[in-house]
């Protein structure tokens, strides 16, 4: 986790941040919700620190000019509100929040419907 948090974290925001292509923006995006997800019978432990980055990265994405970075994003914050690894002052100021409004604001109905399904996991 520290590694991730040193290493790779920087360097993939930093991607993200500077990316022209929005295929670029997803496949970042896509690697800091495989972060959150528990792989087998490994229990993937993630730290305070790294969930909030890795929620900041895709709110983030759900402001994104392009629909489909947005729904993965959204889809990465279903990733993050399924593996219960993400603090509930996050999760109901954050995250539970900004998919909200995307519900009722976003003009693309598979980017809504995304997050829907993330909204919905966390019941």
């Amino acid at each position: 986790s520290q590694w991730i948090q040193a290493e790779l974290l920087p360097h993939y925001s930093r991607m993200y941040e500077e990316s022209h292509s929005y295929l670029s923006r997803i496949t970042v995006l896509r690697c800091f919700g495989a972060l959150a997800v528990k792989h087998g019978e490994i229990e993937n432990e993630v730290s305070t620190e790294l969930m909030k980055k890795i929620v900041a990265v895709m709110l983030e994405g759900l402001k994104d000019r392009v629909a489909n970075v947005r729904m993965i994003a959204a889809r990465g914050l279903g990733l993050v509100t399924i593996s219960g690894q993400c603090d509930d002052a996050t999760m109901s100021t954050q995250v539970v929040p900004a998919l909200s409004e995307c519900i009722t604001t976003e003009a693309d109905q598979d980017c809504k419907y995304q997050c829907q399904l993330a909204l919905e996991s966390k019941a």
